[in-house]
């Protein structure tokens, strides 16, 4: 019985020895060396072609490395890929620029006509190519990522969950999440102001408002609406404060509370209490929620203590008739 092996050996030669033979058969018919000879004429710029292209690939390996690197340190490694497909084309785009240069012999016709081209371009599509910056913007700048809470003017507030060559895709945010997706267009980037709730850390401070009557126990109101919002958050606040005593932070000066703060205002109602505290930018509204809630249930069984609001007092005092 013949070996499966030597069978399959035999056939792969056989095919071989008939691929040489078609090969050498259309040579002869086709000229093939007329052609190469032709080719002698233009080693020189063969040469450079070559010379070129292998330049490019070795340029394109070391940079999308060191590309990559710098992804990977940022831990934006999911935006590597579109970041060097883009990177590509546009070294491809330079290289073919090049050596068309070297191929073409009207140099300055080439440059005027590609010229001609690229403004013309460039009009045609200005609202691409401005949204294409602002992705590049996004990518080396930063000014947010995936998963950050942003405002941006003129648009809303959201939770960014993509960002594209073109645009940028936010979760809605009023307060909480609306179920809508707002989609921006990158140049709003590089020509709006934008406001980024979790760059460094998630915590925010925000603040409760109660206003009381002047006829109120001003010191036992002052204590309800700081014990009511230590309840809810105290903790927290002292957990953030022992992280950022030992740790490096962007703002040194800045003083590090381990406690809610309370300020007052006089207005024409009432006396503001305003209580400012740390809270997880994404538990905005349900942390302020309980704050209000337990504040509304201490205020409510003291008797010296009354929520001020907008209404009209009429005092009547009758005249004293004079003795007649």
């Amino acid at each position: 019985m013949i070996d499966k092996k030597i069978l399959f050996q035999g056939k792969f030669l056989i095919k071989v020895l008939v691929f040489i033979v078609i090969l050498y058969y259309l040579c002869i018919k086709l000229n093939i060396y007329e052609y190469l000879s032709f080719l002698e004429l233009y080693i020189n710029e063969i040469i450079i072609t070559v010379a070129l292209i292998l330049g490019t690939l070795i340029f394109l390996d070391i940079s999308l490395e060191l590309i990559r690197e710098f992804f990977e340190k940022r831990g934006e490694l999911r935006d590597y890929p579109i970041f060097a497909s883009v990177f590509k084309y546009i070294t491809w785009f330079i290289a073919g620029l090049i050596g068309i240069s070297i191929l073409y012999n009207d140099i300055g016709s080439l440059l005027m006509s590609l010229g001609i081209i690229g403004a013309a371009l460039t009009f045609a599509l200005q609202r691409p190519i401005m949204n294409f910056a602002g992705w590049i913007n996004i990518v080396i700048t930063r000014p947010f990522k995936i998963n950050d809470r942003i405002y941006i003017k003129d648009i809303g507030m959201g939770d960014v969950y993509k960002i594209d060559t073109m645009h940028t895709y936010l979760r809605e945010v009023v307060g909480e999440p609306t179920g809508r997706t707002l989609i921006i267009p990158n140049a709003y980037v590089l020509t709006n102001a934008i406001t980024n709730y979790t760059k460094g850390s998630p915590y925010i401070w925000d603040n409760v408002k109660v206003v009381v009557t002047y006829e109120s126990n001003f010191e036992k109101a002052r204590k309800l609406v700081l014990e009511a919002c230590e309840e809810v958050v105290g903790d927290l606040m002292k957990e953030l404060a022992e992280i950022w005593r030992n740790k490096p932070r962007p703002f040194t000066s800045a003083k590090v509370y381990d406690r809610p703060i309370l300020r007052i205002n006089f207005l024409e109602r009432g006396i503001e209490l305003k209580v400012r505290y740390l809270v997880n930018v994404f538990e905005w509204a349900e942390v302020k929620t309980k704050i209000l809630t337990k504040i509304m249930e201490r205020i409510k069984g003291e008797e010296d203590v009354e929520i001020a609001y907008p209404h009209l007092e009429v005092i009547y005092r009758p005249k004293e008739r004079k003795a007649s």
